[in-house]
C-alpha cells in the first residue's frame, strides 16, 4: 500500500478562546463593581450606626451630669426655703443656712465631677470629629460647675454671684449638641437634646436668676 504523505496537521486557532474570554471580561467586571458598591454601602451603614450609638452613649452621660446639677439646684432652694420659712430668723439659723449651703454645694460637687468623668469617658471615634466637638463643648460646661460648686463649698456667698461662666457654657454647648446628632436619627436623641435644653433659666428662692443646668 502506497504511504500518501497527508501533509503538516492544521494549526489549531487561538482566536476562539480569546473572543470567550473578552466576552466573560464585562460580566467579571460587573460583578467586581457590585461587590465595591455593597461593601461601600455596607461602609457607610456601619459608621451611621456607630455614630449613632456614640451620641447615644454621649447623651446618656450627659444626662446624668445634668441631674446632678438639678440635684444640687433642689438642695440649695430647699435650704433656702427652710430659712427664709422661720418667722424671726436668728445668728445661728443664718449659720445653719450657710452650712447647709456649703454642705450641698460639697454633695453636688462630687455628683457633677463624677457625671463630667462619665462624659470624658465616652470613645468616639476619630473622624467623627463633630461628637468630639459636642463632648469638649458640654465638658466646658460640667467644668464650670466644678468650679463654681468647689467655691461654694467654701465660701456660701458664692451663691448670691452670677454665674457667667456657668450660662454661657451651657448655651456654647447647644449647637455643637444638635450639628453631632446623626441622620436619620436612630435613638430619638433630638428629643433628648430638646429635653436638655428645654427648661427656661433657673430662678432661686428670692427671684434672681439662678445658673443653667
Amino acid at each position: 500500500m502506497e504511504y500518501l504523505d497527508a501533509g503538516a496537521p492544521p494549526a489549531v486557532s487561538t482566536t476562539a478562546p480569546k473572543r470567550a474570554a473578552r466576552g466573560w471580561a464585562p460580566i467579571v467586571g460587573g460583578i467586581v463593581t457590585f461587590l465595591i458598591v455593597i461593601a461601600a454601602v455596607g461602609v457607610i451603614a456601619g459608621d451611621w450606626v456607630a455614630r449613632n450609638i456614640e451620641m447615644r452613649t454621649l447623651v446618656t452621660q450627659i444626662e446624668v451630669s445634668e441631674k446632678a446639677m438639678e440635684d444640687t439646684q433642689t438642695a440649695i432652694t430647699q435650704a433656702i426655703d427652710d430659712f427664709k420659712a422661720k418667722t424671726s430668723p436668728t445668728a445661728a439659723d443664718q449659720t445653719a443656712l450657710e452650712d447647709a449651703l456649703k454642705a450641698a454645694a460639697a454633695t453636688g460637687l462630687t455628683g457633677v465631677t463624677a457625671g463630667g468623668a462619665d462624659v470624658a469617658s465616652v470613645r468616639v471615634l476619630p473622624w467623627n470629629t463633630d461628637i468630639k466637638a459636642a463632648q469638649k463643648a458640654y465638658l466646658a460646661h460640667n467644668h464650670a460647675w466644678q468650679a463654681y460648686l468647689s467655691k461654694a463649698s467654701k465660701d456660701a456667698q458664692e451663691f448670691s454671684k452670677n454665674q457667667d461662666a456657668v450660662n454661657t457654657t451651657f448655651a456654647d454647648a447647644e449647637a455643637p449638641m444638635r450639628a453631632a446628632i446623626p441622620r436619620p436619627d436612630l435613638f430619638g436623641l433630638t428629643a433628648r437634646v430638646d429635653t436638655i435644653y428645654a427648661p427656661p433659666p433657673v430662678t432661686d428662692s428670692n427671684g434672681a436668676p439662678g445658673q443653667q443646668a
